[in-house]
């Protein structure tokens, strides 16, 4: 063996060619593996938008927090509200938009003790993720109400298309379709762990705005992350109060009346445990039941009659 290894050698390095490729193999191996050898970077996220707003106080409840133990009206009603057909031609430098007016009529399960809760009702669409389309999956807003989508986020919503009665669309030119006085916005439980706190909240004002930008009468109504059951599978409460007090911050920094701040945590937390109640857990730990629709609207309705929301919307109405 050591003879066969001795002469193995002897030849090897004695011949004018092979060292030269052993060396370039040996370079070519370094260049090859040299990315998995070094440590991979995280993409921290941007400090420009830091606020510092974690000022989330679990004693301060606000008037809505009052009639969060509401039952579900189980009536129906039919009644009519009002959508626009609008019809876009863009150019280099501007675009026109020709809206009509039209009043179909929808039927969904009422809700809310306030005296205007049908003229909200009506009027209101909705724009979010799942737990957001709860509001059409249990009946209390009709699909053509429904800009929401189970997985949509904020960082993925350009990925979604609505038809909400003329075709396929994005979620912007469907908000610009159904040209609605009041719009609800919900999402973040799909960006707890895309965003920090903060920029989650700045890019949820960003597309107030947005909204605000294609039809500028409007009212839109911010509604917080709902809480989740205790110890289930996917965040903490903990983390969702943190992301709702940079929201609450950043949309009450507008100080526009047309853009609200809605607290549907307050609404639905069990104040012992601050977690999700029971009466409302949809029963995987994250999603909704039927009586949690009902009592959000109860108290996003008396919360609107709080604001100048009710005038805006007749406002918004008697412009066209």
């Amino acid at each position: 063996m050591k003879k066969i290894l001795f002469s193995f050698f002897r030849d090897f390095f004695g011949h004018p060619v092979f060292p030269v490729i052993s060396v370039l193999c040996g370079i070519f191996l370094i260049f090859l593996t040299a990315d998995s050898m070094v440590k991979p970077q995280t993409n921290e996220l941007s400090d420009t938008f830091k606020i510092n707003a974690l000022r989330y106080a679990a004693s301060a409840t606000t008037s809505t927090t009052t009639t969060t133990t509401s039952t579900t009206t189980t009536s129906t009603t039919t009644t009519s509200t009002t959508t626009s057909t609008s019809t876009s031609t863009s150019t280099t430098t501007e675009t026109t938009t020709v809206t009509e007016y039209i009043q179909p009529s929808y039927s969904y399960t009422t809700a809310g003790e306030s005296p205007n809760s049908s003229f909200y009702q009506d009027r209101l669409v909705i724009v979010g993720d799942s737990i957001a389309y709860g509001f059409n999956a249990y009946g209390y807003i009709p699909y053509q109400h429904n800009i929401a989508a189970e997985s949509l986020g904020v960082w993925n919503m350009h990925n979604y298309t609505f038809d909400i009665g003329g075709g396929a669309m994005g979620i912007y030119d469907a908000v610009s379709y159904a040209y609605s006085p009041i719009y609800y916005v919900s999402m973040g439980i799909n960006d707890i762990y895309t965003y920090s706190a903060d920029d989650y909240a700045w890019n949820i004002r960003w597309i107030a705005e947005e909204i605000l930008a294609r039809v500028p009468t409007a009212t839109i109504v911010v509604g917080s992350i709902t809480p989740v059951s205790d110890g289930n599978y996917y965040t903490t409460n903990d983390r969702i109060r943190e992301f709702n007090s940079s929201l609450e911050w950043v949309i009450n920094d507008m100080q526009s009346p047309q853009v609200l701040y809605f607290s549907t945590h307050d609404v639905l937390c069990d104040w012992n445990t601050m977690a999700l109640s029971w009466d409302y857990a949809g029963g995987d730990g994250l999603h909704l039941n039927s009586s949690a629709y009902s009592a959000m609207l109860n108290c996003l309705f008396n919360y609107l009659d709080e604001t100048s929301a009710y005038e805006q919307i007749i406002t918004h109405e008697e412009s066209y």
